[in-house]
């Protein structure tokens, strides 16, 4: 089992050069955290190793840290009138080995249809589903991986889109020092069915990151590297002109905070620097870039909920629900 799975892994490493790395693409909901964990973090984390079923859409190889049979279930406020929703579905296989089954809903709500001098002429609804199936490997008492299989389908009124995409993820823990890392390769794929006649990209990313409980305070610093495949400055947005190298470097980092009040509960602070160099809007800075949450970890059953601003309009909640059964 363990060659078949790194036979997998190497072919799935040979396939990611061939992925386009433009920034435009297709299906931009799978951008969107699942996890309030993650997204109280500063948005993304690879490198959080919990028994938590909505991590595994960032890293698959979190799945090895499912304790048993678990129903996940996430819902996500946006603009008005769409309606975010997910689930997730765990199990073990045997000693070593995690599945898990997942799928998310967006609908974007019911808009006038217009013709092109403006009349109405009537309604059309928007939406974009996913489904996916991940599963997780214990390679040894330190490292884990895992890969997933995604199909989305998009459909805006009369247009609609296909796309297949597989994920790759590893991580590493070090109880003895604290330290967690992991790396993953997230959306590779492409479409199958464009909306028209172009093809276009869905969103690759490779993301790095890593953990650091403190020795001797209930606090664990993380540090998260995202859309590690892109860095021209057109991939970013910036009003004042063309970034340097350093802001480019920058605007690739989350940084966030656990405090770890009791084994059960906490809560963490994040910064997301992208996020707040590309959602301020002049002087009115506001919270944009910072994200809060908290959770709570019962013998059975999780809570999680996290505050953030991820589009320009109008900040967001996320909430998780998860029960051991």
């Amino acid at each position: 089992m363990r060659l078949k799975f790194l036979t997998f892994t190497c072919a799935l490493c040979w396939m990611i050069p061939a992925v386009s790395q433009t920034q435009s693409s297709a299906f931009g909901f799978l951008e969107l955290p699942r996890s309030a964990h993650e997204a109280a973090l500063g948005g993304r984390s690879v490198s959080v190793l919990e028994s938590d079923p909505s991590l595994i859409h960032s890293n698959p190889a979190v799945i090895t840290e499912m304790t048993g049979r678990t129903i996940g279930l996430n819902a996500m406020t946006w603009l008005a009138g769409t309606t975010i929703a997910g689930a997730q579905f765990c199990d073990l296989i045997g000693e070593r080995s995690d599945y898990a089954l997942s799928a998310r809903y967006v609908s974007y709500g019911v808009s006038d249809e217009t013709d092109p001098s403006g009349n109405e002429c009537g309604t059309f609804s928007a939406r974009d589903i996913a489904l996916a199936g991940t599963y997780g490997y214990r390679l040894s008492d330190c490292w884990s991986g895992g890969v997933a299989f995604r199909m989305m389908y998009s459909k805006y009124s009369y247009y609609n889109s296909f796309a297949i995409a597989a994920d790759l993820g590893l991580t590493y823990h070090s109880p003895a020092d604290y330290f967690t890392a992991g790396i993953s390769f997230t959306n590779i794929g492409r479409q199958t069915r464009p909306f028209e006649d172009i093809r276009e990209d869905v969103p690759f990313n490779i993301t790095a990151g890593m953990s650091l409980r403190l020795a001797h305070a209930p606090v664990r610093i993380t540090l998260t590297l995202d859309h590690l495949n892109k860095w021209d400055s057109e991939d970013f947005f910036d009003p004042e002109g063309e970034l340097s190298n350093g802001d480019i470097l920058m605007r690739h980092m989350m940084f966030g905070a656990d405090i770890l009040f009791t084994d059960q509960f906490y809560a963490t602070l994040g910064y997301n620097v992208r996020n707040r160099a590309e959602l301020v809007s002049g002087d009115k800075k506001g919270l944009a870039g910072f994200n809060i949450g908290a959770g709570m970890n019962l013998e059975r059953i999780q809570f999680s909920l996290s505050f953030g601003k991820y589009q320009v309009s109008t900040s967001s909640l996320l909430l998780n629900f998860a029960i051991n059964i």
